[in-house]
């Protein structure tokens, strides 16, 4: 972690009061960084989950005076900018530092060449970018065309790697988990090749994968072939996952198509959550415009359909190729 970044950010800023926010899963970084924090500077610590850049709890923030927020594990958020952020927000991203050894690396090139792939895409997510530009290096002096592709995949965005499509054989992604994985899957039409780089191995998703992509083409035909016209339209109250404009677009549209849509207001969007909305207005289905992976990931067992944006595209533009997230 760029404890440096920290450190100009207070020296510059000269907060009286921060808050520090971060993913459960590194939240026990809090314990290192409140050594760094000057006796001047109030330091909070919040206990809110962290699903991504787009995540920020404002309020808190509001609530507490805080000053600034200093969000640990991601760069920020490329879309920030659709809904302004009162308070300076420092992202402090994390960066696994063990690297791979010389028998993986061979491994994976051999792996690279029984394939058939000559030229690929190597990303990953801002924490493994060390182990990115390694493995990059290493397939380049072995003889690969190499992409290697500098901007972190988030779980909504992978336009940095589908901008290759046309040009590689495969799509190498390094990332811990299925997550990602699955993100870029769902975006890409050339094969991808999973590394995970803290079991130090190549693995294989693709089946389970493949399930995943069944089911989401199965929602969007079941409403494309029905007499469903009532939806509820989902926005967010997070920055970044606040998409006015895309919800307003979406109704409209939705509107010439002969549907009847409801805006939504939803700040964290469980099953609890749509259970409560639908027991209310009970519509035919949803399209949440907040994050295209809880209808994926959380939402995908909900009694009714749960749509990304791009898959409601789908339907109203009758497009059969499958489109996410937007």
């Amino acid at each position: 972690m760029p404890f440096d970044l920290l450190k100009r950010f207070l020296d510059e800023e000269k907060p009286r009061k921060i808050l520090l926010h971060a993913p459960d899963g590194l939240k026990p970084l809090y314990f290192c960084i409140r050594k760094t924090i000057p006796s001047s500077t109030e330091a909070y610590y919040s206990s809110s989950p962290g699903y991504g850049a787009c995540d920020i709890p404002l309020w808190e923030a509001e609530l507490l005076g805080a000053d600034a927020i200093v969000h640990i594990g991601h760069l920020e958020y490329p879309f920030r900018g659709l809904r302004g952020i009162g308070k300076r927000v420092l992202y402090l991203p994390v960066y696994f530092n063990k690297l791979l050894d010389e028998e993986f690396l061979e491994n994976l090139s051999k792996h690279l060449e029984a394939k058939g792939f000559s030229t690929i895409s190597v990303s990953s997510t801002i924490v493994e970018a060390k182990i990115r530009g390694q493995i990059g290096e290493y397939l380049s002096r072995k003889g690969f065309k190499v992409y290697e592709v500098k901007q972190p995949v988030l779980g909504c965005i992978y336009t940095p790697v589908t901008v290759f499509d046309e040009r590689v054989d495969a799509h190498l992604l390094i990332a811990g988990g299925l997550f990602h994985h699955l993100g870029a899957y769902l975006s890409l039409r050339k094969p991808l090749l999973s590394i995970d780089p803290y079991r130090q191995s190549i693995m294989d998703y693709s089946r389970e994968l493949a399930k995943y992509l069944q089911k989401r083409l199965y929602l969007v035909s079941k409403v494309k072939n029905s007499t469903m016209r009532t939806l509820g339209i989902i926005t967010g109250g997070m920055p970044g996952q606040y998409r006015p404009r895309l919800a307003e677009a979406l109704k409209e549209l939705a509107g010439r198509k002969g549907y009847e849509a409801y805006v939504i207001s939803s700040t964290y969007l469980t099953m609890d959550r749509l259970i409560a909305i639908d027991n209310s207005l009970k519509l035919d289905f949803y399209v949440v415009t907040s994050c295209p992976r809880l209808p994926i990931d959380d939402l995908s067992d909900f009694y009714k359909p749960v749509l990304t944006p791009g898959e409601f595209a789908m339907i109203l533009e009758n497009k059969e190729e499958y489109v996410f997230p937007w």
